[in-house]
Order: C-alpha cells, then sequence, then structure tokens
C-alpha cells in the first residue's frame, strides 16, 4: 500500500528510541565527529546566548553572568589582558579575540619562560611577574571556560542531538571535541546509553544527588553506544590542578592522584569552594566552582603534605562576601578540560584522555562511514587530523566521507584531497546542522517502508496506524 510521505514521517518521530535503535541495527555503524559547529545551535538559557564557537567565546563570556558580579572569578584574566593587550579592566567587553588564539598566546608564554628556566637561566624580575600573571590566566580560564558552557547549555535539555538520534544505529560512536554535555543529555533521555558506561572511562564517584559509585538508572535497551570526549568535559572532575606560579609546572593538590569523577545532578545544595555554591542549574550544569570532591574518595597518604612541607590556605577578606566564608570540608575540583592551545597536554591525562584516543582509534578501524559535523579540524588540532587520515590510508575504499558544516568546503581542502582520494565516497554538505537534519528527514519514508519489509510487527503497525488516522483526525492529520 502507498503510504502518504508526511504520514511516514510522523510514525517515525512517535517510535520510541529503542524502537528506531531496533530497526536501524544493521546500518552502517557510524562514527560521528562533531565540534563546537554542532552545539552552537543551543540558545535555550536565560540570556538567549548561543553555545559560543572559538571566534565567538568572549562575546559570549561578556553576554553571561560569567563576566558579572562576585558570582564569578574573572581577576587572573583581566589582569593578564591589561597587562598583555593594555586592555583596561573598563574597557573589558572590547576583548573580542578568537579563544584558541588567545590560549595559544598564554601557552607560548608560559612554555617561552618554562624554557628559560630549565636551561639554568634565572628570569629578571619582570619576566617572574609575566609568569605569575600568565600562569594565573591560564589557570583561571579553565573555570572560565567551564562557566561560560554551564551558563550558555543551562536550558530545557531537548536540543538538534535529541534529532540526530533519530537517524542513529545502536553500534555508532560519537566522537566530540566539545566540553559541553548537550549530547549526553540527549543520550540520555533516549534510555539507550548511560554515564555509567557510556563514557569509555570509569568514574570514581559520580554526583546524582548524592556521590555515589554509579547512577541509579536504567536504560530501555542495551546499545553499544559511546560518547568519547576527546577534550574532556565540564561535568567530568578531577582534584584541582593547577600551573604553579613558580615552577610553570602542573600540579595538583593530589600529585599522584589520577581519578575522574563525575557530575550530574543535585537540585540541593552541596559541598563547594568556600561554600559558593548556586542553585538554578539543569542537570550536568553548575556555578562557577563545581562541586568538591569527598576527602574520602582519596587515600589518606596522599592529602597529606610532602615531608618538610605545610599546607597554607589563604583567601580574600571581606571581598566576596561580608562574612567569613566557611572552610572547605572537601576537596576543591577542576573541570578535566584540555583546553584549546596548540600543544595539548595530552599526557597530564594520560589515564583518562588517553585510553578515550585509543578507543577513538578503534572506532576508526571498523567504522564503515564517518560524519564530521561543525569541526574544521583547527590547527591547533594536530592529532584528530592525523588519526583521520591515517585510518583512510589504512583502509581504502572502506569509509564514506561526510562532512557537514557551512564551510565544508574548507574543511575538506584541510583534510587533503590525497586522504579522501583513500574514501570509499566523499559527499559534502555545505549546511548547518540543523539544515543537514532536515535532509535526513526526507529519507525518512523511505526508512519506515524498508523496515516494513524486514519486520512484519511494523508492517502491522503501520497499516493498524493509517486505518486509525484515516477514522480520527486526532491521530495524524496529514493527507
Amino acid at each position: 500500500m502507498k503510504y502518504h510521505d508526511g504520514f511516514l514521517r510522523f510514525l517515525w518521530d512517535n517510535l520510541q528510541p529503542r524502537d528506531r535503535m531496533k530497526v536501524q541495527k544493521n546500518n552502517s555503524k557510524t562514527l560521528w565527529i562533531l565540534g563546537a559547529g554542532a552545539s552552537h545551535h543551543y540558545g535555550m538559557n536565560k540570556r538567549g546566548v548561543q553555545v559560543p564557537l572559538a571566534s565567538g567565546f568572549f562575546e559570549a563570556f561578556h553576554s553571561l553572568p560569567t563576566s558579572e558580579g562576585f558570582q564569578a572569578d574573572v581577576g587572573p584574566l583581566i589582569n593578564y589582558v591589561f597587562r598583555s593587550r593594555g586592555i583596561k579592566p573598563t574597557e573589558i567587553s572590547t576583548l573580542k579575540e578568537n579563544i584558541e588564539d588567545f590560549m595559544t598566546s598564554i601557552e607560548q608564554e608560559i612554555e617561552d619562560l618554562r624554557s628559560k628556566m630549565s636551561s639554568g637561566a634565572a628570569l629578571s624580575d619582570d619576566e617572574v611577574e609575566k609568569g605569575i600573571t600568565a600562569s594565573a590566566a591560564f589557570n583561571n580560564m579553565a573555570f572560565i571556560f567551564a562557566n561560560v558552557i554551564n551558563e550558555s547549555q543551562n536550558g530545557p535539555s531537548f536540543t538538534a542531538y535529541h534529532e540526530l538520534l533519530k537517524f542513529c544505529s545502536p553500534n555508532d560512536t560519537f566522537v566530540t571535541f566539545n566540553w559541553d554535555t548537550l549530547l549526553d543529555r540527549a543520550l540520555a533521555d533516549s534510555g539507550c546509553w548511560s554515564p555509567n558506561n557510556g563514557y569509555g572511562i570509569s568514574f570514581s564517584l559520580i554526583l546524582d544527588g548524592s556521590w555515589k559509585t554509579e547512577m541509579d538508572m536504567t536504560t530501555v535497551l542495551n546499545t553499544n553506544l559511546k560518547l568519547l570526549k576527546l577534550h574532556g568535559s565540564t561535568n567530568w572532575l578531577t582534584a584541582n590542578i593547577n600551573i604553579h606560579p613558580f615552577t610553570l609546572e602542573y600540579k595538583s593538590v593530589v600529585p599522584e592522584g589520577d581519578q575522574v569523577f563525575l557530575y550530574w545532578h543535585a537540585s540541593l545544595p552541596y559541598e563547594t569552594y568556600r561554600g559558593r555554591w548556586c542553585g538554578g542549574y539543569t542537570e550536568t550544569c553548575y556555578g562557577y566552582y563545581p562541586p568538591s570532591i569527598p576527602f574520602t574518595a582519596f587515600r589518606e597518604e596522599s592529602l597529606a603534605a610532602s615531608p618538610g612541607h605545610v599546607f597554607i590556605k589563604m583567601a580574600p577578606a571581606a571581598i566576596y562576601s561580608p562574612f567569613k566564608e566557611p572552610q572547605d570540608k572537601a576537596l576543591p575540583s577542576s573541570p578535566l578540560l584540555i583546553t584549546p592551545v596548540r600543544q595539548k597536554q595530552y599526557d597530564k591525562y594520560a589515564t583518562t584522555i588517553e585510553c578515550l584516543w585509543q578507543q577513538s582509534e578503534e572506532a576508526l578501524a571498523s567504522a564503515e562511514r564517518i560524519v564530521i559535523i561543525g569541526y574544521s579540524f583547527p590547527v591547533t588540532d594536530i592529532r584528530p587530523m592525523e588519526m583521520l587520515r591515517n585510518a583512510l590510508a589504512s583502509r581504502k575504499g572502506e569509509i564514506s566521507i561526510e562532512i557537514v558544516d557551512p564551510y565544508a568546503d574548507n574543511i575538506a581542502e584541510r583534510i587533503g584531497e590525497d586522504s579522501l582520494l583513500d574514501a570509499k565516497s566523499v559527499k559534502i554538505h555545505s549546511l548547518t546542522f540543523e539544515d543537514y537534519l532536515g535532509e535526513l528527514w526526507e529519507q525518512v519514508p523511505l526508512t519506515v517502508m524498508e523496515a516494513s519489509s524486514k519486520y512484519e510487527e511494523m508492517k502491522n503497525w503501520i497499516a493498524k496506524v493509517h486505518m486509525m488516522s484515516e477514522a480520527s483526525p486526532y491521530i495524524y492529520g496529514g493527507s
């Protein structure tokens, strides 16, 4: 029987996620590579600010609560910008640099000073000041990054990612270079993925109402869906880590600690730095300071000062609060983010991030199709380009490539004609993520009819709903 296309799309849209997954279980195994352009569509926070691209990060920063009042510490950034760019604190809103270029400049300054120190040369007073200012800004930016993302994604869960999942198979893998958690939330909403095992890494503890070893979550369909976040995530936490202002080396409050913790949701107050908890955030999002980690999560000896040293706590008084702020009852944490610099410090998180790269390479080794959405392979991301080119070279003629981006031709050129000749096929979609989803919806009628030919239950269900729709306009209003 011939069915109207609108009716078939209506059916697909109303299938349970588990049923769509079953229908597509034999589809080509797809590796989805996602960049900032995929999340840029979302702007349902209270300020209406879209999740930023690298070129618009500071514009988002200036438009969000991050840059206002005492809820976020942005002093080190403002101080660095004044010293290095000559931009006065009162004119900070004029800062509009590409965030990758900005962070690379900080990193280069620190690296130059670090190299001079390692050679045995003494730093001048001016260089010492530069090192202190640059390291403080670098440390500050990890929290600012997380807060800008959290504020911009703090809104209703529904996103374009929910629509994308309607076209995915249960064996697909998502590789993302984004820190936001929009896809995480969409996957959880589907009931076909769990944070407990879907990230490809293990968490020491998960904050879901309270700290626990795993979330109380039941999936409606067990799948092989994986979300591999190669640059970390705003809701992945570690013991506080920063660049030491004098040695310019990475230091953690737990020197040998490599544990990773997951924040999912807590509607009630939790321990955070100096008790500066802020409410009003949706799941996976939090205020400027992330939840602190219980001392019991670490070995007692790892929390002690090294021999011959003692811990000293200092905090500005009567600036952020008129009253004395509470002492920390848990260990301050940092968001686990690989910041946008040219020489990314993957080795600092060898036991976590590195295993995700290995899983990504394994996914490339078995993927039949790669879809790149909103990821431009920026010059700061050397390793992803090498990984893609190596996969295409080692599996010539086996992998189909699709590139989705308004500037898809530029991305294809960056990947290189020689590498793309190794692909089975190449499709260029010079579209936004949302318009690409529209193209996928055009294919739905064929998908539904193919499913009806494979599954007798599907065929009978379509016929039954069609009969009901003809009898009642409330089921389907199409003609």
